[in-house]
């Protein structure tokens, strides 16, 4: 039976949580405040089915003693995730080399990963692919299926492997002393990326302001959100929306000093008294929203405060009469089918006749008995 080719969909978040994992782990080293990893490896949670592999979210593992995973720092970052992504599971797992192709030290490492997780995937990213001249030419990101072990010669195992035939990696348990031994295939797989909305904007945002900040933007363009974005061309529109709406409260600030210092000249009678300015800034008082400090927004906030929790008070009380309602369906039908179970048998009615005539008189006796013996029947 030929076998199914699989497709990995990889979210874009996954992308950028390994790139700062790496970027801050060579910071790290460079400074001097930690020692290189063997592997700079973590875990790869999403959906699996027969077909298709979708990887959302991806988080870094320390590794352990051994020179595997640290399986308490797994257990308990993968338990975290899972309180708020209860639908995701591990999918797989990601190491970070200066190649796409998988090395002994990766090899090894995926050997005892596929002991707790025989069909585990294997994420390889270039760091030197994503850092280099052509980055954006191409995925620096390479995925791998693991299939099901079988028999290889052992000369298969030493690297440097690859080739159209994938990597050939020991299966857990599948040495001998032979010349064939137990071994997984890693076979390269289609890679595609996916994303909603949230993450396009997100991703957008974060790969064209990683140059420079917004307020370098802005003061290089004169304060203008929309002139920096023109000019620069390679500026978020994220950055673009957020730096317009910070103009626009700069203005606003501005415009409302200028009143409150006016009025408190006339108040002073250090100005004259002007009805039409009194006038716009009472309407600008009026249109201003609720501030904190404000009584009647204290109130206002109390009572949305006090609906919420009623509603939620109701939905909770809601919730648990229905629990209640159907464990009562759900005894009553337990106790009729114990009643039912344990009832005596009621012959059927006797044929005419004189046996039949005798029949109902047995039938009268035993039917006495029974109504002594279990009470009457319905």
């Amino acid at each position: 039976m030929a076998r199914t080719q699989v497709t990995a969909v990889v979210h874009p978040l996954v992308l950028l949580n390994v790139s700062e994992h790496t970027t801050r782990t060579v910071a790290c080293v460079r400074a001097g405040k930690a020692s290189a990893p063997a592997v700079m490896c973590g875990a790869l949670l999403g959906r699996r089915t027969d077909e298709r592999v979708e990887v959302f979210l991806s988080f870094e593992v320390k590794p352990g003693a051994d020179g595997g995973l640290d399986a308490g720092h797994f257990a308990v970052r993968l338990e975290q995730l899972k309180t708020i992504f209860p639908d995701y599971e591990p999918v797989g797992w990601y190491a970070v080399g200066a190649g796409t192709q998988p090395t002994r030290e990766v090899a090894r490492l995926h050997a005892r990963v596929l002991a707790d997780h025989p069909a585990a995937l294997l994420l390889v990213f270039d760091a030197a692919l994503a850092d280099g001249p052509h980055g954006g030419a191409a995925l620096p990101i390479a995925v791998y299926e693991t299939l099901p072990p079988a028999p290889v010669e052992r000369a298969r195992l030493q690297w440097p492997q690859g080739g159209e035939g994938g990597y050939y990696v020991e299966a857990p348990g599948g040495g001998g002393g032979g010349d064939l031994v137990q071994a997984v295939r890693l076979v390269p797989v289609r890679v595609t990326l996916d994303s909603g909305e949230a993450e396009r904007v997100a991703v957008e945002h974060v790969a064209n302001v990683a140059r420079l900040t917004t307020d370098g933007m802005l003061r290089g363009a004169g304060g203008d959100a929309a002139a920096a974005a023109a000019e620069g061309g390679d500026w978020s529109r994220m950055a673009a929306f957020l730096a317009s709406q910070r103009n626009a409260l700069e203005m606003l600030a501005s415009d409302v000093a200028v009143l409150q210092a006016y009025v408190a000249d006339v108040i002073a009678d250090r100005a004259p008294f002007d009805p039409d300015v009194l006038q716009l800034v009472q309407r600008v008082l009026s249109s201003r929203p609720a501030v904190l400090g404000d009584e009647a927004f204290a109130l206002a906030d109390a009572q949305e405060q006090t609906d919420c929790r009623l509603a939620g008070y109701l939905a909770a009380v809601t919730g648990a009469a229905a629990a209640v309602r159907s464990l009562s369906q759900r005894a009553n039908i337990a106790l009729a089918g114990a009643r039912n179970k344990h009832a005596a048998y009621v012959s059927p009615a006797p044929p005419d006749g004189m046996f039949g005539m005798a029949g109902m008189m047995g039938h009268g006796r035993h039917g006495h008995g029974r109504h002594r013996g279990f009470g009457s029947f319905r």
